[in-house]
């Protein structure tokens, strides 16, 4: 009696893994069979508009600019080993021609009722706000004195506005990117025109 029940027992595992197997086969085979299989429930709410902003300017061209900042500040009359601070920081970006779309009306754009050719009178480009890239920027290098050492310093943000501030000016008084942005509009309204049984196009820019 006493091997029976011994017997009994040392089946139970091999019973129970053979029931646990068939079920993982069985489950396999037909997911949709195992009561605990997992689910994923998405209760995200969809997104909500919040505005929506007229489109009136065209980026017609955009620069890549880098630039050095040497920035220094000092205490007089004390050495720059105890109080004064110096950084060297190098700052990349891109600065965009714009053209303003948004005062084109019948003025502006007249067609010929002879030939159909368009005549469209534009502003001249102008330069926008540099976007600094901060993950490609850098500092080389910042120095500090021991007093400096022990306050916070804002001059790393200070060389990332005057690294704006080159940028702007670079883009401002140099000619390619304003000239290329002009050569772009030009090809878009062109190709859009001419799309619309346009052939001949002329387009100005005021200045």
């Amino acid at each position: 009696m006493l091997g029976r029940v011994v017997g009994v027992v040392l089946m139970i595992p091999v019973v129970l893994l053979a029931v646990v197997g068939g079920f993982s086969l069985l489950t396999d085979w037909r997911p949709s069979l195992n009561p605990f299989a997992e689910e994923e429930v998405d209760r995200s709410g969809p997104s909500v508009l919040q505005s929506l902003t007229e489109i009136s300017e065209y980026h017609a061209a955009s620069a890549y600019y880098e630039t050095v900042v040497d920035l220094e500040r000092d205490t007089r009359f004390v050495p720059d080993w105890i109080s004064g601070e110096r950084v060297l920081y190098v700052g990349k970006g891109d600065v965009d021609a714009i053209v303003d779309f948004s005062e084109l009306d019948s003025r502006r754009v007249r067609v010929s009722e002879a030939d159909g050719a368009v005549t469209v009178r534009l502003p001249q480009p102008t330069v926008g706000e540099p976007t600094l890239d901060l993950e490609d920027s850098y500092v080389v290098s910042l120095d500090r004195g021991i007093a400096n050492r022990f306050r916070g310093s804002d001059l790393e943000q200070e060389a990332q506005r005057t690294a704006v501030a080159q940028m702007s000016r670079a883009a401002s008084e140099g000619g390619p990117l304003v000239d290329l942005a002009e050569s772009n509009t030009v090809a878009m309204l062109e190709g859009l025109l001419d799309a619309l049984g346009h052939s001949d196009v002329t387009v100005t820019f005021e200045g």
